[in-house]
């Protein structure tokens, strides 16, 4: 008996994923446990492994973006088992077909072999991959003249791009008036794909407005230096943004306002304080949490940020290390940045980003002196709290930064 190969829902807020790469070739044998395909999220990469025994029969090709719980192949028996009847394909609807119902369940097609490659015929239904729609789309393809080569006729990702080095090797324009020569194109990944949804629906979806302020982080220098100097050679290492967690932990309970969002017409508080540290990534951004920073101390606190980043860069990251975050971090000064606008990581209400620490002129009892300086961004949704708010919120976070042993004694 022929065993699906579905693929898994990893987060409660995953929809689809792109199928990556099948570690295992069509029709050859695979053991129970054993790596057999690899997905990307919108946030993750992930491998998946074979669920039984079994021999390959791919249904979905490499490159395709595909919704939870869709069928993407079979498990065989045997090597010579005849592939479930195309009716599984489309089973497989939300992933390969456009604009296509499912067929009922009596319908009776013929086996997927039979197929193949095949000829749709006159007035049949065309599918298409949404990859391969996307493409054909920002490249003005048509794909009715297209013939797929996938199962079923399914028009992917390489018919398109065919059809666009025909194009081009016949010298018409790809996609519009800009010459084949000057430009090159790739599809988005799926997480570059989610971020920039994200961003945009934050924008769309909120009243952004950023304050700024700057902090004299001179004595937490000092601090810091001094307490790196006597911690064990095995603790991690305190870094300034483990101690902006901490003390934006601390004022966060202070004034819940900036732990909350807009539900409707109702203001939800979260009642944990989970503190996002946004990660930069080779493509991408995560932003990993830490749960309860408020309380957690300063060490737990880094031993968290430590591994939670590893496994971030490492392709380690869980769903739920990314989930549940009611306030974000982001360090634009470990890049070289003194101060920007971020953007919101809704449903949250604000962000705090933390730019790099400088030795600038000060004045101090009317003289100037040299002082360490750090610029601080938050950004905020001002349909839920107002200036006067988010103006307290930088003073409180930036007296408790300014005074180590006030902050330790009111924190721990």
């Amino acid at each position: 008996m022929s065993h699906a190969i579905i693929i898994p829902k990893l987060g409660l807020t995953m929809e689809e994923a792109t199928l990556v790469r099948w570690h295992i070739p069509a029709g050859q044998q695979v053991a129970k446990g054993a790596t057999l395909y690899s997905i990307e999220t919108d946030k993750i990469s992930f491998d998946v492994e074979a669920e039984a025994d079994g021999y390959v029969d791919q249904i979905v090709p490499e490159g395709d973006v595909v919704p939870v719980g869709a069928l993407v192949g079979y498990l065989l028996e045997r090597p010579d088992e005849a592939s479930p009847c195309v009716s599984s394909v489309a089973e497989a609807a939300k992933v390969v077909v456009d604009n296509v119902p499912v067929p009922a369940a009596s319908a009776a097609p013929p086996p997927m072999q039979a197929t193949l490659g095949g000829n749709m015929g006159e007035g049949a239904r065309r599918y298409i991959s949404p990859l391969a729609r996307r493409i054909a789309a920002s490249n003005g393809i048509d794909t009715g003249a297209l013939t797929g080569s996938g199962p079923n006729g399914v028009i992917l990702k390489r018919d398109v791009e065919r059809a666009m080095a025909a194009r081009n090797a016949a010298g018409g324009p790809i996609g519009g008036d800009a010459p084949s020569s000057s430009v090159s194109r790739r599809p988005m990944t799926a997480m570059r794909r989610a971020i920039s949804q994200r961003m945009q629906q934050s924008l769309n979806t909120t009243a952004q407005m950023t304050g700024f302020g700057k902090v004299d982080m001179t004595e937490m220098v000092q601090w810091r230096s001094e307490l790196l100097e006597v911690m064990p050679t095995d603790a991690p290492r305190i870094t300034y943004t483990d101690i902006v967690t901490k003390a934006c932990a601390g004022v966060l309970r202070e004034m819940p306002e900036l732990n909350s969002y807009i539900d409707g017409d109702q203001i939800v508080t979260w009642n944990d304080i989970n503190v996002g540290i946004a990660v930069a990534i080779d493509g991408g951004l995560l932003v990993p949490v830490i749960r309860n920073a408020d309380r957690l101390s300063l060490l737990e606190i880094a031993a968290q940020r430590v591994a939670l980043i590893d496994r971030a860069r490492t392709g380690q990251i869980t769903p739920a290390d990314l989930e549940g975050g009611t306030f974000t971090i982001s360090n634009f000064g470990s890049y070289g940045g003194d101060f920007e606008t971020p953007i919101l990581n809704t449903p949250q209400s604000a962000l705090l980003g933390i730019g790099g620490i400088t030795d600038e002129p000060a004045v101090r009892d009317k003289a100037i002196v040299i002082r360490a300086m750090m610029m601080l961004s938050l950004t905020y949704d001002h349909r839920l709290i107002d200036g006067a708010v988010a103006g307290r919120f930088r003073a409180r976070l930036r007296a408790l930064l300014e005074h180590p042993s006030v902050m330790l004694a009111l924190l721990g």
